[in-house]
Formats: C-alpha cells, structure tokens, sequence
C-alpha cells in the first residue's frame, strides 16, 4: 500500500455527530404540603372533578338557604304558617337543582368513558349535602315536619337522582348517537309534564286528605309538593302512606333499570371500539 501524501496526513479528523444534552428532569409538582404525588406524574387528578361540580352544588344550596331565612326579616314572629311555605320552597328548590341544574352541567360537557361510574359519584356529591338541607327542618323552629316526611321527601331526592341520573349515562354512553340537548329535553319533559298536565286536566274530587295523589308524584317538583301538602283535615299536619313508598319504590326501579341499561349500552360501545 502506498503511504498517504503529506497533504492527506495534515488534515484535521472530522468531527463526528455531537451527541444531544440531556435535558434536565422537569421538578415535579407538588402539593400545598410539598408532597409529590405516587405512582402519577402530577397533582391533575385532584383539579379536576367532580371538586367543581361539588362546590358549585354547595354554592346553590347557600343561596337556597339564604334565600329561605330572609323571607323571615319582615316576619314579627316565626310560626310554621311562615316557616313551613318557606321550608317547601327551598326543598323544591333543591329538588329542582338535582334534576335540572346537575344534568344541565353534565350535559354541556364531554360524554364521560365511564357514565355509570360517574353518575353514582355525582350523586354522592348532591345527595350527601342535601341531607343538610332536609334533615334541621324537623325543628319546631322550622317546618317541624315528622321524621317519617323528611325521610321521604331524602327517598325521594334519591328516586328521582336515579332517573336523572340514569338519563345522563344514557347520554354519555352515546350508542344511539342521540344528539346531547335532546337528553336534555327529556329531561325537562320529566320535571315539567305532569305539573303542565295538572294544569290542562282539572284534578278529580279529592277524597281523604291523607290520600296519596299519584298525579303528584310523578315529577321531581310535586312530589316535595305532595310529601309536604297540609293534611291537617285528616288530623296530622303531616303523613306519609303506604302509597307514596309503593310510587318512589317504582321510580327509584325506573332509574335503576336505566342505570343498568346504561351500563350495558357502555360495555357494548366500548366491545365495538375497543
């Protein structure tokens, strides 16, 4: 082999490739307490939901209540003929909220991949502070209603968060590709048909005050209504019968059987989109 000439000797090598900097590992997020998180890559989990959806929840039933005791400021002296209108005006407030204000947030947002899942925690973060709500209303100060009410008027919030509920993960499920405010019109037609019914349809004689009115409780508003109705002729101010518990026994079935038919809707969707 021939020797290289002078000229290829005095070449400098060439450089190869510069290898990449490691870039830095960014600091990891920590909390108020400067705990970083386990087995997750930030504190994202604990922004999102349903801590939103719980404070506005818990911000509706504030001016509820607010709303209640100011209709006292003018009151010379509080009786259940002021307290009790105002008690049933903030329990259908409440009622209203659980089956309009939840799915109407709901229903804006994206559809959930887990709807069941979601509704059941959704209703945990209403009905839990709902309690709240109903339970101090049987002081004398208040309404003074029996316990035997109040535990109906919560069976009730639960029966009727059920069908909303149920309606919501219907939606979310998205196998019919329905669009999302027709759900929500559904909705509304539940909360609103039987009272606008009542208005077209004169009610029939009225027999026993204690009579449960089943007309009444086919709609999240008239069933407080109905629960909280003046039985004084039959001589309680307030009862619930064994009818009330038979109908909110079949409203609590129809939610629950929408639930689970939701349920299924989301395994099929999820089989065919794996």
């Amino acid at each position: 082999n021939a020797e290289p000439t002078r000229s290829a000797r005095s070449l400098p090598p060439i450089p190869g490739p510069m290898p990449d900097p490691v870039a830095p590992e960014p600091a990891r997020e920590k909390d108020l307490f400067g705990r970083e998180p386990v087995g997750r890559p930030d504190w994202s989990h604990r922004k999102g939901e349903p801590r939103v959806f719980a404070l506005i929840w818990m911000l509706y039933l504030m001016g509820v209540t607010i709303l209640m005791f100011s209709s006292f400021v003018n009151a010379v002296s509080i009786s259940p003929s002021i307290t009790r209108p105002a008690g049933v005006r903030m329990l259908l407030a409440t009622a209203l909220g659980l089956a309009l204000l939840w799915p109407a947030i709901r229903l804006a947002q994206r559809p959930s991949q887990r709807p069941v899942r979601h509704v059941l925690r959704d209703l945990f973060v209403l009905l839990v502070p709902a309690q709240a709500v109903i339970w101090p209303h049987a002081m004398g100060v208040l309404a003074g209603w029996s316990f035997e009410v109040l535990g109906a008027i919560s069976a009730a919030f639960l029966a009727w968060g059920l069908v909303v509920g149920g309606v919501i993960a219907m939606a979310d499920s998205q196998i019919w590709r329905i669009p999302r405010p027709v759900w929500m019109g559904a909705i509304l037609g539940v909360v609103f048909a039987a009272p606008l019914l009542g208005l077209v349809v004169p009610e029939p004689a009225a027999g026993r005050a204690d009579t449960p009115r089943p007309g009444w409780m086919l709609s999240p508003a008239t069933t407080v209504l109905e629960l909280t109705r003046d039985r004084s002729a039959s001589g309680s101010l307030d009862a619930v019968q064994t009818g009330h518990w038979r109908l909110l026994g079949a409203i609590a079935c129809a939610g629950g059987s929408l639930l689970l038919l939701s349920h299924a809707c989301e395994v099929a969707v999820r089989r065919r989109h794996p």
